[in-house]
């Protein structure tokens, strides 16, 4: 019984298995032989993760629905894997979050293994969870790229406000999406000049977002309380009054 019992559950892998791998090669359209290669590669990956086929294999068919090629596929699925163990987010969230982080910031060339070994990093020194960081990485990013935030000021940002308000990083995400929008709005960069602030550099390009956040923390920090909190809700709206104030302080 307990040999019939194995045999069934040794055809039962093995059709999941080539059923997987049918469905990763309806997109990824490669030949039997490169495909024997990418299955051993799945396998490996599992072996080395310390995860199932079935984890992996998820994994590998979310990255090649991103539409890249077998050796991409490849270079990003131990590290999708890994963010799933450290995060305990599913393979599909992981793979969605880490490719979220490098298109958003493709023009710097980062790689699934930079941005898997600076989440690692931020979450241990700043007591942060990989799962808060590549939620708030993913709702931001793009946003943050488009208001000249770089990848290791969104994250230290992230991390600094999940410290100071516990909201998880998909509030907080959400939160500097709306921030990073409107500090850069033509009437607040009118009200921020009417204000002292410095919202340009000396060849008078406007700032990032985060460097003109950085003077009106400059600039407010000796106000009343009340004071600066009209110019807060002023700036960024009365729903993103607590983040923006944890951000001025930080």
């Amino acid at each position: 019984a307990a040999v019939s019992t194995g045999f069934k559950e040794l055809i039962s892998a093995t059709m999941e298995a080539e059923k997987r791998l049918t469905e990763i090669n309806t997109i990824l359209q490669v030949n039997s032989k490169q495909l024997s290669i990418f299955k051993d590669e799945i396998f490996a990956v599992a072996r080395g993760t310390a995860s199932s086929f079935e984890t992996v294999a998820s994994a590998a068919l979310e990255l090649s629905r991103q539409g890249l090629n077998t050796e991409e596929v490849l270079g990003r699925m131990n590290d999708a894997i890994i963010l799933s163990r450290l995060s305990g987010l599913d393979a599909a969230a992981s793979v969605s979050g880490l490719t979220a982080a490098i298109n958003s910031f493709s023009a710097s060339g980062i790689t699934s293994a930079e941005v898997l070994n600076k989440i690692s990093v931020a979450a241990q020194n700043a007591a942060v969870s990989d799962k808060d960081l590549i939620e708030g990485l993913k709702r931001s990013g793009s946003v943050a790229v488009s208001t000249g935030v770089e990848f290791d000021e969104l994250l230290g940002v992230i991390a600094a406000l999940q410290e100071k308000t516990s909201r998880g990083g998909a509030v907080i995400g959400n939160s500097l999406k709306t921030i990073f929008t409107r500090i850069q709005s033509a009437e607040n960069i009118r009200t921020l000049e009417n204000l002292g602030v410095d919202v340009t550099d000396m060849n008078g390009a406007l700032l990032s977002s985060l460097g003109i956040i950085t003077n009106v923390a400059g600039a407010l920090k000796d106000l009343p309380s009340g004071e600066r909190l009209n110019i807060a809700e002023g700036l960024v709206g009365k729903f993103q009054i607590a983040p923006f104030l944890a951000l001025l302080e930080d």
